[in-house]
């Protein structure tokens, strides 16, 4: 998870769903495995690229390109829990020389530009000033270069209550598809393609099992429970009701774009 950046400081700690598996080492975003997998055949990737991994967590994503696309990737989260999750599934998965590990935030981030062949993004954005984190991701892209980006996305007109819950209570921006797309239209990205997506709890469950394993997955859920400010901003009446009433609301979205090439 990203944090919000001086451009998108909020005055006061927030907890989100993704806190509770960050508490247990592991990786959160919507659609799971499944969706990255999607995603990232939506980039065509070569073998060879450099690769960013923007909000890596654990480097389950980092490790899936260096391994079945052959890529050079750099790993990049916020959070230290995460970076040390990640450096122990690199060395894990023998992937030393293709992935490197970085900290940092992703409204400054760490690389010249024009660094990168494509840049991937998944449940980053809505904790951060979005449009100031995808100019950045086109500057450190190359000229031609892919961003491929998974969020949270409402998949019709929120409520109120919606957005308060979503804004006040968890800290998450959020945003229909047309609003994603306006944040990378205004950041200059071309030809962008889209698709929204409706949750399926089950998929979720899977995608931690086949990531985290059943013991992992329990571990980071007694983590969360056990930590007094998650336990009290989510697991109470008011908070799993609004969640049954607002999940045909929210979903997550694929998009995919490209830096505009130099005229020839």
């Amino acid at each position: 998870m990203l944090d919000q950046g001086e451009s998108g400081q909020q005055p006061e700690a927030r907890f989100t769903p993704f806190d509770i598996w960050e508490k247990g080492g592991l990786t959160e975003h919507l659609g799971g495995i499944y969706a990255t997998q999607r995603l990232v055949r939506r980039c065509h990737l070569s073998a060879g690229q450099h690769v960013l991994d923007i909000g890596s967590g654990t480097g389950y994503t980092a490790c899936y390109l260096a391994r079945e696309y052959q890529a050079r990737v750099v790993a990049l989260d916020v959070n230290r829990q995460s970076v040390t999750g990640a450096r122990e599934r690199v060395s894990r998965e023998g992937a030393i020389t293709q992935v490197r590990i970085a900290q940092a935030d992703a409204h400054r981030l760490p690389f010249p530009s024009s660094a990168f062949d494509a840049v991937l993004v998944e449940s980053v954005l809505v904790f951060c000033n979005a449009a100031a984190v995808v100019q950045e991701i086109y500057r450190v892209l190359k000229p031609g270069g892919v961003v491929g980006v998974n969020e949270l996305t409402l998949l019709k007109p929120p409520s109120a209550q919606l957005l308060n819950l979503l804004s006040g209570t968890m800290g998450i921006q959020s945003f229909q598809r047309d609003e994603w797309l306006s944040i990378y239209a205004a950041a200059g990205l071309l030809n962008v393609q889209s698709s929204a997506h409706r949750l399926d709890l089950w998929e979720q469950l899977f995608s931690h099992l086949r990531v985290d394993g059943l013991m992992g997955y329990i571990a980071a859920v007694i983590a969360g429970i056990r930590d007094a400010t998650i336990r009290r901003t989510f697991f109470n009446r008011d908070m799993l009701t609004a969640a049954r009433q607002f999940l045909p609301y929210v979903g997550y979205g694929l998009y995919t774009g490209r830096k505009q090439e130099p005229a020839q």
